[in-house]
């Protein structure tokens, strides 16, 4: 019995020892490498779940076709406007004793007093600073004979007004000759042009007056001609001067003029159009029309350009002297084309493209050539048919589902 025992366990040793070796020799699978992900499709289809629109909130919009005027496109710059710009400079040569000069940015008023300036002459100097004097004595009585000369002018403009008046009563009564109602209008007209000399000749002897000090030498008050921003200050107080040396520059910023460049190829292409549209860098979602103010008589020699003059209205300042803008002028001819939002082309490798709906969940990716920018759209000239539905919110999430697809049913978001 004990021999059986024994045996049965001897038996079950080896069946045991044959078991595990099999299962050693037996073939393990081949480890799992893992797939690579497919790349963008060459149709450029793309596809995109539902629950994938949803989540970023897509937004669709129709191409649709308008006839518009063709742009030239240029770089210009803010420049001060006519009669808005003034250099401040003494008559003569002296010492700034004034506290203090305005800084720049400060904005001044037509007549407020800017510096002040002391002129204590040398004994060669005497007898110019007596003429100068002499001048400015006359200049006082001169401006004062312009004032009474306005104000008889205006007398007379007045009572000519009242002549006038009276002989349009009489000649409808048919009191008088229609030549007598003629002469009237014509005094009305003469006195008129007389008023209006008077005023001009009162307004340029406005400006710097001379007074005399307490201590002796000469002292000159310096007044600002124009309202406006002091733009450069050259000079500090108690600074030397010379007569006719800049102290400041004052720029009147509520009107500006800008500099557009046309080359003379393109100047034919500008009969009887003047609309024009400028964008900057630092405000480039803000678009500024301009005024044509004068389409350039001169074309230079080096460029081969005419500058154009376009006037902006600019109450708050946004637009300083100097600032370059991106100016785009309406040419005179028409052409059509497809108008399409802005956030809808996509840029890559130099190709612009835009994400065309096919099917609720295919979109296809479409190259286009574009044309003009206009707004927050921009004209496409191939690639699109009119009616055609692209997509503008979520164009670039499609680019990434394109370049990188995710797994049915994975969702994009913003």
């Amino acid at each position: 019995m004990k021999r059986l025992v024994i045996g049965l366990l001897v038996v079950a040793a080896v069946v045991g020892a044959g078991v595990i070796g099999a299962v050693r020799l037996w073939p393990r699978p081949a480890p799992s490498t893992p797939k690579a992900e497919p790349p963008a499709t060459a149709s450029g289809t793309v596809k995109f779940l539902m629950e994938q629109q949803w989540a970023i909130r897509m937004k669709l919009a129709k191409a649709e076709p308008t006839i518009l005027a063709r742009q030239i496109t240029a770089t210009g710059r803010i420049v001060p406007a006519a009669g808005r710009q003034a250099i401040v400079a003494p008559p003569v040569a002296g010492l700034i004793t004034s506290p203090a000069l305005p800084r720049v940015g400060q904005a001044v008023a037509r007549g407020e007093t800017v510096a002040t300036l002391r002129h204590v002459p040398t004994a060669a100097e005497s007898a110019q600073i007596e003429t100068s004097r002499i001048e400015q004595v006359r200049l006082v009585v001169e401006r004062r004979r312009a004032i009474e000369a306005v104000a008889a002018t205006e007398a007379r403009l007045d009572q000519a007004r009242r002549e006038l008046d009276r002989a349009q009563q009489l000649y409808e009564y048919r009191a008088i000759a229609q030549r007598q109602l003629e002469a009237a209008e014509i005094d009305v007209r003469v006195a008129q042009a007389a008023h209006a000399t008077a005023v001009a000749q009162r307004d340029a002897l406005h400006g710097v007056e001379a007074r005399s000090s307490a201590d002796g030498p000469t002292a000159y008050t310096i007044t600002a001609p124009i309202a406006g921003t002091v733009v450069r200050v050259t000079k500090s107080p108690g600074e030397q001067v010379g007569a006719g040396e800049a102290i400041l520059e004052i720029v009147a910023l509520d009107t500006v003029w800008v500099e557009v460049p046309i080359f003379e190829r393109d100047l034919p292409r500008l009969a009887g159009s003047d609309r024009v549209v400028f964008t900057t860098a630092s405000l480039p979602s803000v678009e500024l029309s301009g005024r044509l103010v004068n389409r350039g008589a001169v074309i230079d020699p080096r460029t081969r350009a005419a500058t154009l003059l376009f006037e902006i209205a600019n109450p708050e300042g946004r637009l300083p002297v100097g600032l370059m803008v991106n100016a785009r002028v309406d040419a005179s001819e028409r052409a059509q084309a497809l108008l399409v939002p802005r956030q809808a082309v996509l840029e890559a490798d130099g190709k612009r493209f835009v994400y065309v709906l096919r099917s609720g969940e295919d979109f296809e990716r479409r190259e286009i050539t574009v044309g003009d920018e206009h707004g927050a759209q921009i004209a496409v000239e191939q690639g699109l048919k009119a009616g055609e539905r692209l997509v503008t919110q979520g164009a670039w999430q499609l680019r990434q589902q394109e370049l990188r697809p995710t797994g049915v049913g994975a969702h994009t978001h913003e």
